[in-house]
């Protein structure tokens, strides 16, 4: 029994210890540790909205005086008046002969200071301009990379010539004697024709 008042002992001094150190831990503040990093001050700063400009003056509104205008006479109808004997017949006189219809070429009437458009001219001034560099690439980095040249053909065009078989005759010369084999290993329809 000696060996469990030992244990009982020890529990009893260990629980003692512990409830001394959770009370001076919550009771007694270590003390502060000094200040060395540097202060920031923070500012503040209000923006104050600008002071409102009286507004202008207001403009004073002249309206222009209106001048008497002459009154027209009303002129007289083109129709003829109607007969006495009949005062309520109504007379229509026929309006003058229409215009026959403008042909297109009626319009087409040139005159010597009527400026005439040259068509070869034109296509002269475009060959001229076609084979100059962009103006706007002149000076700059990007205008001293040379031009692409003019392709004439199409690169579906290239790919079919790349994709014809040679002949099986100029295929496999510089093979030598092992021209044979190669051409057994090709696949049918991918090798030379014959």
């Amino acid at each position: 029994m000696p060996y469990r008042r030992g244990i009982a002992l020890g529990v009893g001094v260990s629980l003692l210890l512990h409830g001394a150190l959770i009370y001076l831990w919550r009771h007694v503040q270590p003390p502060a540790p000094p200040d060395t990093a540097p202060r920031v001050e923070s500012i503040a700063v209000w923006i104050r909205p600008l002071a409102a400009k009286p507004p202008p003056p207001p403009v004073e509104v002249v309206k222009p005086k209106r001048e008497a205008k002459p009154v027209s006479k009303p002129k007289p109808a083109a129709a003829r008046e109607a007969p006495a004997s009949s005062p309520q017949a109504i007379t229509v006189v026929p309006a003058s002969p229409a215009t026959p219809a403008a042909s297109p070429d009626t319009f087409r009437q040139e005159s010597p200071a009527t400026p005439k458009f040259d068509m070869e001219a034109a296509k002269r001034t475009a060959r001229t301009m076609a084979g100059e560099r962009d103006p706007s690439k002149v000076g700059t980095a990007v205008g001293q990379i040379p031009d692409k040249p003019l392709q004439t053909e199409s690169q579906l065009a290239r790919d079919i010539a790349q994709g014809k078989r040679g002949d099986c005759r100029s295929a496999y010369s510089g093979a030598g004697l092992l021209a044979p084999v190669l051409m057994l290993l090709d696949k049918k329809d991918s090798g030379c024709k014959w």
